[in-house]
């Protein structure tokens, strides 16, 4: 096996694994749609190859797998500089994925680390492969997040709960859900999930940004609040068919009353009567609640992969090398 960098020449050998990865998926997550990915996977490697971090392992001649990822990005998951590899940024073929993608990412991250300082490398990863699974927890990495779909035709778009209203937020009245958006942040910064966010970028949308806003009153109180946008977190959400979810919160007092579960009904039929067939969503899976309640309804197709490495490890050559020399 050889390692090498990630050029553009390389696309078209890394377009084929890549495809194969996402057709072996749908096999075995039924409610993905079976799409032609062709030109969403060459757009995405064709962009990261560009970029200059990535790595090929070549096996007599032919590509095995590859890794790579897009960044450096400042501030990623904390203060630390760092570097993503989405879905579709890697693949690994072969009976030995496992020991592939462990050379892969020992490759990858002194790339990252000696060229850019990167010390924070996340990687999006297809849910069903336990060798690169596996080999990715025995080399540090922690799942983080995970994204999860629904074919709409298998939803029983008729149970209802309560006797709620339901309504399509418009323009202006999204102000409405705003102390929810604050309960939402303020949930995702305690623990055990610990992710702060900005919460200025909250304000400044309204009433301009592009998601569709639909709501759960009671009494004209708007006690839940769901979210859709076009596109998700992976490229398989691009597709026409598909709309994601990209916000959910119900209020603490009307939470273990089915509130979500009507919220999600309501949005489903709307989705449907709009002529969507699937249903994205995406979630930390450090969020228990949120974890346990769209796994009730939805199917993992990804996980990704998380490891911080400590940053004191930058220019520590250099200064082991001084050392050791001044104390010979």
């Amino acid at each position: 096996m050889k390692i090498i960098r990630a050029e553009e020449v390389h696309v078209e050998e890394a377009l084929k694994l890549a495809i194969g990865e996402y057709e072996n998926e749908c096999r075995q997550i039924k409610q993905l749609p079976v799409i032609d990915v062709t030109e969403q996977l060459r757009v995405l490697i064709t962009g990261l190859f560009r970029k200059n971090y990535g790595v090929v392992a070549m096996c007599e001649g032919e590509m095995a797998g590859y890794l790579a990822f897009t960044g450096p990005i400042d501030g990623y998951f904390g203060t630390c500089r760092g570097a993503y590899s989405p879905l579709g940024g890697n693949a690994f073929s072969g009976n030995d994925r496992g020991r592939l993608c462990s050379k892969l990412v020992e490759a990858g991250m002194k790339q990252l680390l000696t060229e850019a300082g990167v010390t924070s490398v996340a990687l999006s990863r297809y849910a069903d492969d336990p060798f690169v699974e596996r080999s990715l927890v025995l080399n540090g990495f922690g799942i983080r997040c995970s994204d999860a779909v629904m074919d709409l035709n298998e939803f029983d778009l008729n149970i209802f709960h309560n006797d709620l209203t339901f309504t399509e937020l418009i323009g202006d009245e999204k102000r409405r859900i705003l102390d929810l958006r604050y309960g939402l942040v303020k949930h995702m910064s305690d623990s055990p999930i610990f992710f702060p966010t900005d919460i200025r970028q909250y304000m400044m949308h309204f009433p301009k940004e592009q998601s569709r806003i639909f709501a759960a009153l009671k009494e004209e109180a708007v006690i839940g609040y769901m979210s859709i946008q076009d596109v998700g977190e992976t490229f398989i959400s691009e597709t026409d068919s598909m709309k994601n979810i990209c916000g959910a919160f119900v209020k603490e007092e009307y939470r273990g009353t089915h509130v979500g579960d009507d919220l999600l009904s309501y949005v489903c039929n709307v989705c449907k009567k709009d002529g969507i067939r699937y249903l994205g969503v995406d979630c930390e899976t450090l969020n228990p609640n949120a974890l346990r309640f769209w796994g009730k309804h939805f199917k993992n197709y990804t996980y990704s992969h998380h490891r911080r490495v400590d940053e004191r490890v930058i220019g520590y050559e250099s200064y082991l090398r001084k050392e050791w020399i001044s104390n010979l």
